[in-house]
Protein backbone atom coordinates (compact mmCIF):
# COMPACT_ATOMS: atom_id res chain seq x y z
CA UNK A 1 0.00 0.00 0.00
CA UNK A 2 2.91 2.31 0.37
CA UNK A 3 4.06 2.01 -3.00
CA UNK A 4 0.44 2.19 -4.30
CA UNK A 5 0.01 5.99 -3.04
CA UNK A 6 2.90 7.64 -4.49
CA UNK A 7 2.43 5.86 -7.91
CA UNK A 8 -1.12 6.82 -7.88
CA UNK A 9 -0.02 11.13 -6.97
CA UNK A 10 2.62 9.91 -9.71
CA UNK A 11 0.31 8.76 -12.57
CA UNK A 12 -2.24 11.82 -11.51
CA UNK A 13 0.62 14.14 -11.73
CA UNK A 14 1.27 13.29 -15.30
CA UNK A 15 -2.26 13.05 -16.30
CA UNK A 16 -2.32 16.62 -15.43
CA UNK A 17 0.42 17.39 -17.47
CA UNK A 18 -1.21 15.60 -20.29
CA UNK A 19 -4.00 17.54 -20.15
CA UNK A 20 -1.89 20.96 -19.90
CA UNK A 21 -0.58 20.18 -22.86
CA UNK A 22 -3.97 19.81 -24.56
CA UNK A 23 -4.61 23.25 -23.56
CA UNK A 24 -7.50 22.11 -20.97
CA UNK A 25 -7.20 24.99 -18.17
CA UNK A 26 -8.59 22.31 -15.33
CA UNK A 27 -5.74 20.84 -15.56
CA UNK A 28 -3.70 23.61 -13.63
CA UNK A 29 -6.61 22.52 -10.81
CA UNK A 30 -6.36 19.52 -10.83
CA UNK A 31 -2.53 19.84 -10.50
CA UNK A 32 -2.95 21.91 -7.20
CA UNK A 33 -4.98 19.78 -5.70
CA UNK A 34 -2.93 16.91 -6.85
CA UNK A 35 -0.15 18.98 -4.78
CA UNK A 36 -2.20 18.91 -1.18
CA UNK A 37 -2.61 15.18 -1.97
CA UNK A 38 1.04 14.92 -2.26
CA UNK A 39 1.85 17.02 1.05
CA UNK A 40 -0.60 15.12 2.73
CA UNK A 41 1.73 11.92 1.50
CA UNK A 42 4.93 13.93 2.71
CA UNK A 43 3.45 14.32 6.09
CA UNK A 44 2.20 11.00 6.71
CA UNK A 45 5.06 9.04 5.28
CA UNK A 46 7.85 11.66 6.24
CA UNK A 47 9.34 12.01 3.02
CA UNK A 48 10.25 15.55 3.74
CA UNK A 49 12.58 15.58 0.51
CA UNK A 50 9.62 16.10 -1.42
CA UNK A 51 8.38 19.13 -0.17
CA UNK A 52 10.20 21.57 -1.75
CA UNK A 53 9.05 20.03 -5.01
CA UNK A 54 5.77 19.77 -3.85
CA UNK A 55 5.81 24.05 -3.11
CA UNK A 56 8.13 24.70 -6.25
CA UNK A 57 4.81 23.02 -8.30
CA UNK A 58 2.04 24.60 -6.51
CA UNK A 59 3.34 27.96 -7.24
CA UNK A 60 3.64 26.82 -10.53
CA UNK A 61 0.33 25.66 -10.94
CA UNK A 62 -1.11 28.45 -8.87
CA UNK A 63 0.42 30.98 -11.80
CA UNK A 64 0.04 29.36 -14.44
CA UNK A 65 -3.68 29.57 -13.71
CA UNK A 66 -4.06 32.99 -13.01
CA UNK A 67 -2.10 33.39 -16.14
CA UNK A 68 -4.56 31.49 -18.38
CA UNK A 69 -7.79 32.74 -16.95
CA UNK A 70 -6.69 35.91 -17.30
CA UNK A 71 -5.71 35.45 -21.27
CA UNK A 72 -9.18 33.52 -21.17
CA UNK A 73 -10.62 36.85 -19.94
CA UNK A 74 -8.55 38.73 -22.31
CA UNK A 75 -9.76 36.97 -25.13
CA UNK A 76 -13.29 37.09 -24.39
CA UNK A 77 -13.37 40.84 -23.85
CA UNK A 78 -12.05 41.18 -27.49
CA UNK A 79 -14.72 38.54 -28.88
CA UNK A 80 -17.04 40.85 -27.63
Amino acid sequence: MRQLIPLALSFLTLYAMWQIGNKRVFAWVIGLVNQGLWVTFIILFDAWGLLPLSIALTIVYARNLILWRREASLLEGKAA
